[in-house]
């Protein structure tokens, strides 16, 4: 996730293969205000080239084509989506039902889905009667292989889109379904696209510590044998929230030094 990472499709304007001995050399002609934390350091690129992709990834663009690199932008941004989405569903899941996002996939499992009936605090009918075997995991899966089957197969090109306005392989769609409140007219466009991208590559992150705060707060012995050492099969194992609600209620004790074993140290500074 460094700042060689191009945001979309839409911010690589044109693209010129320059060969050399052994390979081709891209030079696009980038946007430069989309791009606060520094541009792509390619030959040619612009005056506002940055030293500190060519830093961590040197040469990240020998041999790749104008495709290549819209489809490293393309994935950058699905993927940053995908953990904007995972953030708050964890967060917004534990807030709500008390079970963290690790142990969610307990609750519907092939053997017995049922327990999803009745998780949400003050519910007063439960999701499904009570012995009917619903819901179903086959049905759960079923729905979600459908419901995102034909998200991708619209996004690809692979089916006709419903929406006629959406053009097949644009990231940043519009159009009054896409945009039903028009804040697209309301914003400016390139603003929210440098900051949809931020927010992408900080959630990225986001979802790393997820998974390490996992780890890190619940395991005595994460990497050793046997299942039972990972958070999801460890008895009364936190999540995220319930960390972030611990320390506030004790900031000096319960932080990072904790879990490292400098807690006694930290608490001396």
């Amino acid at each position: 996730m460094t700042s060689s990472f191009i945001g979309a499709r839409a911010l690589v304007q044109s693209v010129a293969a320059k060969n050399t001995s052994s390979n081709a050399r891209v030079q696009p002609t980038i946007k430069a205000d989309l791009y606060p934390e520094g541009l792509p350091n390619l030959p040619g690129s612009s005056p506002y080239d940055s030293d500190f992709s060519e830093t961590l990834w040197p040469n990240w663009s020998d041999g790749k084509s104008s495709e290549e690199i819209a489809k490293i932008a393309e994935r950058e941004l699905i993927h940053g989506r995908w953990a904007m989405m995972g953030c708050a569903g964890s967060w917004g899941a534990e807030v709500g039902t008390g079970v963290p996002w690790f142990k969610a996939g307990a609750l519907c499992t092939p053997e017995d889905c049922t327990a999803m009936s009745s998780i949400f605090p003050g519910q007063v009918i439960d999701l499904a009667p009570e012995g009917s075997g619903y819901p179903s995991f086959y049905n759960v899966l079923a729905f979600e292989v459908i419901t995102i089957g034909l998200a991708e197969a619209y996004r690809t090109g692979l089916i006709e889109s419903c929406f006629p306005e959406l053009e097949v392989g644009d990231l940043h769609p519009g159009g009054e379904h896409f945009d039903p409140l028009g804040l697209a007219d309301t914003f400016d466009l390139d603003e929210m696209k440098v900051a949809e991208i931020k927010h992408a590559r900080l959630a990225m992150l986001s979802w790393l510590g997820y998974m390490s705060q996992a780890v890190a707060t619940n395991c005595d012995n994460p990497f050793g044998l046997g299942s039972e050492t990972w958070p999801s099969y460890i008895d009364g194992a936190v999540g995220p929230y319930a960390n972030w609600q611990a320390h506030i209620a004790n900031p000096v004790s319960e932080n990072v030094w904790k879990y490292i074993g400098l807690e006694s140290t930290a608490g001396q500074i």
